[in-house]
Order: C-alpha cells, then structure tokens, then sequence
C-alpha cells in the first residue's frame, strides 16, 4: 500500500510488432533519476540493455539507473501490489500491455485504485500494416479497442509507410489521442517526466519543444478548464502544479484526457506544455489567463 501521493501508472498497447518492446527499451535508457517500474509479461520480450542490468533475482531486474523490471504473468493484480510496497516507491509504473490485450482495460485498475494515477495510454500502430489488420475479420474487433482506448497514438515504422494517409485513416478510431509520427519519444512526451531533460528531436521529422508557464495572477478553475481542453492538437501534454481558486492543483492533459487534481506538494507554481510547434499557440492561448512564459 503506497502512503503517499497517487503514482502516475501509463500503459503501453498496440498489435504485435508495433514495436512496443522498442519504445520501453529507450525509456528505459532516457530514466536517469527517474524510479521507473516496468511491468512486462515476459522479461525474454523486453531484451533489456545488458549495460543497464544491475542485478536479476527471481521476477525481478534491478538496472543500474535505479529502474526496476518486474514479470508479473497471469497476476497483474499481485503485480501491481508487489511494486506498490517497494521501498523506495516507483516515481513511475509503466506496463507494457500484450499485443493482443486492451489497453483501456488495463487502464481501469489506475482510475480505480486511489494509490495510482493514469498519466495517459500511449497506444502504437505500425504505420506500414495496420491498415490491412484493420481490414482482417479476424484482426480488427482487437486492433479498434486498442486504438479506442489511446490518448496518445504513436505511429511506428514510418520509415516505411507514409505517415500522413493512415493518421487520417485511425483518427475517427482514436477520437481522443493526440497523434505522433516516430516511435523515438522523448521521455516527457510519454511519461509527462523530464528526467532526461528537454524534449529533442526524435523520430522521422518529429520535432518536440517545450515551453514553462508560471502564473502572473490568482486562477479560476471556470476559466482554466475549458482553456486547457481547447489547447490545439499538437499540444501531447501539459503537466504542472497550480493554484486555483485559492487552493494547489496537480495539472495533467495527455491527448485530450485532462485531469485537475488535489495536490499538497510544495512546489513553484508553474505548468508545462509539450509537444510540436502547437505549444506556442497553446503558450499565446493561456497567456490570457495569467500563464506565461
């Protein structure tokens, strides 16, 4: 049982070969100072940089970066209570879901245990077959839960398909995910962390950028809600601690899922946007409120 503030818990889904494994490999590598717990079905999936091991015991890998990985088979729920009562706790869980699972199920356990908090369902489809899965009877009731569920939805392999036709093809699929183009993301575009630093150049033409915005005036919830759900597409998310109304709030948007909650932690008010050259505009947007840069 974790006594303290809720743990930001993400969820990686999409089809076999999507390249889920890839993606958590390379958050894996970007984690310094970040105590991030991967849950994974099968370690022999994940093939974990060997410089990065520290030690293995039982369904346990330790990593020199202070990450930990945890098999947890059939038993997601023991799982989850297992890292929960790891002392330190997890700065961050994140599970890589099976190719064939629901992410949005998955998901369900965050908005029902008080102890996590969903930071948002990243949801990968290859950009050179989805297309055709989509279209197999057999293929298609799974691939479309999957991208349903996404906040994020992370186009893979568009090194090898052109990116722009198949976005427009999965948006009505994923009617509340923000959509990037490149697997390659920078840890504060998936986890909402920035413990590896500014968000760079990733992917194939897939630039990310991020902008600080700290209250110049006292907030209203009336205002900064709706403000933040208009903020334009290429905003992926927004993060922050504020006050408003007179009380200090945990700010979270990925995709369009924004949550606003109660938060006691000593902090400077401040709120970050990341994502493409959209976070400009959603700086100019906000900066009717009193945020700015």
């Amino acid at each position: 049982m974790n006594t303290g503030d809720p743990i930001p818990f993400t969820v990686v889904g999409g089809f076999l070969g999507a390249g889920k494994t890839t993606l958590v490999n390379a958050l894996l590598r970007q984690a310094a100072g970040l105590r991030l717990a991967v849950l994974v079905n099968d370690f022999g999936s994940i093939a974990i940089d060997a410089a990065l091991i520290e030690s293995a015991s039982g369904d346990t890998i330790a990593l020199t970066n202070g990450c930990i990985c945890c098999a947890i088979g059939d038993d997601f729920a023991a799982g989850i209570e297992a890292v929960l009562r790891r002392r330190p706790v997890p700065d961050h869980i994140l599970v890589e879901a099976s190719g064939v699972a629901d992410p949005g199920a998955i998901a369900q356990i965050a908005l029902l245990d008080p102890d996590l908090s969903l930071a948002g369902v990243l949801v990968l489809a290859d950009a050179e077959g989805v297309l055709a899965r989509l279209a197999d009877p057999r293929l298609g009731d799974t691939l479309r839960r999957q991208l349903r569920a996404a906040d994020l939805l992370v186009l893979s392999k568009t090194d090898l398909a052109p990116a722009a036709p198949v976005a427009a093809a999965l948006r009505p699929l994923a009617p509340r995910a923000a959509v990037v183009e490149g697997a390659a993301l920078p840890l504060a575009v998936a986890l909402g962390h920035h413990a590896a630093g500014a968000p760079q150049a990733s992917g194939h033409g897939a630039t990310f950028a991020a902008v600080t915005l700290r209250p110049s005036r006292p907030l209203a919830a009336a205002a900064l809600r709706p403000a933040l759900e208009a903020l334009p597409e290429g905003v992926l998310r927004a993060k922050g601690l504020l006050v408003v109304d007179g009380a200090a709030v945990l700010v979270q948007r990925v995709g369009r899922r924004l949550a606003i909650t109660p938060c006691d932690a000593a902090l400077e008010p401040a709120l970050v946007l990341i994502g493409d050259e959209a976070v400009w505009d959603g700086a100019a947007a906000l900066a009717a409120l009193g945020l700015s840069s």
